[in-house]
């Protein structure tokens, strides 16, 4: 019990820094050319999995598909935000990867419900 709860809080704290750290630094120059083409996509399907699977375990691995659409949401700000960011651009292929990161982590999230079950 014990441990599921320093999980649980360990990925909130995961979550919340993931999104504050894309939301904030994502306004800097420091976001500008960080991961060259084609390794972008790879860093956005890594980050936005990440975010949904941390927040699923977060929410005690319940919710599964609305923390998936919760990150979806986040990624489309993301994306629509960047239209306005000097230096950056929105790209529907950095929407793709965000969604295909999403997808894997929905996809690990059902291979642990059913191994325990």
């Amino acid at each position: 019990m014990y441990r599921s709860r320093m999980l649980q809080w360990a990925a909130g704290i995961v979550a919340l820094v993931m999104t504050a750290g894309l939301l904030r630094l994502g306004e800097t120059s420091i976001a500008v050319g960080l991961i060259p083409s084609p390794w972008d996509k790879l860093a956005h399907a890594a980050t936005f999995g990440t975010l949904a699977f941390a927040l699923w375990l977060a929410l005690g691995r319940r919710l599964l598909l609305p923390c998936a659409v919760a990150v979806l949401v986040l990624a489309c700000y993301d994306e629509w935000r960047q239209l306005m960011l000097p230096g950056r651009e929105a790209d529907i292929e950095d929407l793709i990867a965000n969604t295909a990161g999403i997808l894997m982590a929905v996809w690990s999230a059902q291979r642990l419900i059913t191994k325990e079950a």
